[in-house]
């Protein structure tokens, strides 16, 4: 059976652990970008090139706002966690 310290630690690191998964994985999915091109016929126009985030722009709102609010979650469960640790003076 664990005290209720390595409790406290196991998940101060559990929630720090998360938050650092979901904000790479955020980031990587909002940064990263695509590229597609069309070629014109030779003579027939010109040719363009697109760039976009991997999920579209509407994706990267929506994936980077619940990415946000879920590191703002787990860093209030690891500052609760480790409120809960300290002494109470008195």
């Amino acid at each position: 059976m664990t005290s209720g310290t390595e409790r406290v630690v196991e998940r101060v690191v559990g929630w720090s652990t998360v938050a650092v998964i979901v904000a790479v994985t955020v980031l990587w999915l909002v940064l990263v970008q695509v590229t597609s091109c069309s070629d014109a016929a030779p003579g027939q126009g010109t040719s363009t090139c697109e760039t976009e985030p991997v999920l579209g722009v509407a994706g990267s709102w929506i994936a980077g706002a619940a990415g946000a609010a879920f590191v703002a979650l787990a860093v209030w469960q690891v500052v609760r966690a480790a409120r809960s640790a300290e002494p109470v003076d008195g």
